[in-house]
């Protein structure tokens, strides 16, 4: 197969430097008899990215073509090809002659071009996520010398990228953003992504997302009913609160970060489902005790309900649909929240001790008609025993007995891996009623 030039060690991409001309073998055939042999011998005909395999003949035949054959077949005595084209050819006598053809800088994958350029031809950094228009890389010490070439390149060949960013430390844990620099393309942060039949916009250099996390946050919507009630305690721009919301649920929202939070608003409205998501700019402990304790009081005086699932409005162009009944509004029944989630893995786990005693300290006692949460906790891993691992700082966290861990109705759902030896799970647990309703003094 064709490879473009090497050029080891060009650090400013030079496009025109990656030219090339190779003769190749061509079958000068009958117009009609073209598709044919591009159907039924594919595998003999030449593939290069953005190079014809059928030309016009250089001889001024309108009535024929060349179609040009894979490097491969080196000799116009089509030593390497298929028996079927041989047969053809001979049968059809068939005239086989060598043809030029160019190629150059757009022909070629970045993962071509970069290992003409880098030091190891046998890799390439060209693995990115995705947000919007921005390319965001991981690059490795040994490629921060050819960093620039490395993000024109990614931009050339990627339709929908314009710009081209590298990470230049570790996520911030307060925040859940880190410093980036532009490789290549404009400056411009404000990303729009669309994920689980939801728009969400947001500023990527002062916020957290992950594209890489869109079947974990479809997981877990799915897991959510129409009428039940979420309290997302680090809820981003909205991954899980947006989609859920609009699916049904009740959701209360909370990021501390003010951008996160601004971005948040701005997603609710975006996605129209102001009516079902509340958003708010507070600590996750404090917001996991006031948004538990709103929520009970709220439903003193009956049932909440939400606006009704707006009708589809995608009526039939032939005939006019049939008259439906104007849709009702979504009964909330609980007295509490039905889910939890908590997606800050590093630390999630330790605010599980924002739930010991917080319903007796609500309700003032056992009160059985209100119903308790179930508590999705994103947490990272490095045991060997991931399962025992998690339950256990579970235990710690909530000052449940360490001991007693598997008598918790919990289950450990793995996410993916994050890095070498290091992987991202899913607690969800129910939360114990003796930890619920604990007194203070009590371990």
């Amino acid at each position: 197969m064709f490879k473009p030039q090497v050029q080891r060690g060009m650090k400013e991409l030079d496009r025109s430097a990656f030219g090339l001309t190779r003769s190749v073998v061509a079958l000068r055939v009958p117009t009609k008899s073209v598709g044919l042999i591009k159907s039924d011998l594919a595998s003999d005909v030449l593939r290069v990215h953005k190079v014809l395999n059928v030309v016009s003949d250089n001889s001024g035949n309108s009535d024929h073509k060349l179609v040009l054959l894979r490097p491969e077949i080196t000799s116009t005595s089509l030593d390497n090809a298929s028996d079927q084209l041989r047969a053809l050819v001979h049968q059809n006598g068939w005239e086989a002659l060598t043809h030029n053809v160019t190629m150059g800088y757009d022909n070629w994958t970045a993962d071509e071009i970069l290992k003409a350029v880098l030091p190891d031809p046998t890799q390439a950094p060209t693995a990115y996520e995705q947000i919007g228009h921005i390319a965001h890389m991981n690059l490795r010490d040994e490629y921060l010398e050819y960093k620039s070439i490395i993000g024109q390149v990614i931009i050339d060949k990627s339709p929908t990228v314009t710009m081209v960013v590298n990470k230049l430390d570790t996520i911030d844990n307060t925040f859940r953003n880190f410093k980036m620099e532009v490789l290549a393309g404009e400056p411009n942060f404000i990303a729009q992504v669309r994920e689980n039949d939801c728009v969400f916009k947001f500023d990527y250099s002062k916020v957290y997302w992950n594209s890489r996390l869109h079947p974990e946050h479809e997981r877990l919507i799915k897991r959510f009913n129409i009428g039940s009630s979420v309290c997302d305690v680090m809820a981003g721009v909205g991954p899980f609160a947006v989609p859920a919301a609009k699916r049904g649920s009740l959701v209360w929202a909370n990021d501390l970060n003010p951008a996160s939070y601004a971005a948040l608003a701005d997603n609710i409205g975006l996605n129209k489902v102001q009516g079902r998501v509340q958003p708010f700019n507070m600590d996750g402990r404090d917001f996991i005790r006031q948004a538990f304790a709103d929520f009970y009081a709220s439903t003193q005086s009956g049932p909440l309900s939400l606006a009704p699932i707006p009708k589809n409005t995608n009526a039939s162009r032939t005939r006019p649909a049939a008259a439906k009944p104007d849709p009702q509004p979504i009964a909330v029944a609980s007295r509490s929240f039905d889910h939890v989630v908590m997606n800050l893995p590093a630390i999630a786990i330790e605010f599980l001790d924002a739930f010991r005693g917080l319903f007796r300290r609500i309700t003032g006692s056992d009160d059985s008609s209100v119903n308790l949460p179930l508590i999705h906790a994103h947490c990272f891993t490095k045991s060997d025993e991931p399962e025992k691992d998690i339950l256990q700082r579970a235990c710690r966290a909530m000052g449940y007995p360490e001991d007693q861990y598997l008598e918790l109705d919990a289950e450990v759902y793995f996410v993916r891996q994050v890095a070498p030896n290091k992987d991202m799970y899913c607690l969800s647990l129910s939360l114990p009623r003796s930890v619920a309703y604990a007194k203070d003094d009590e371990t």
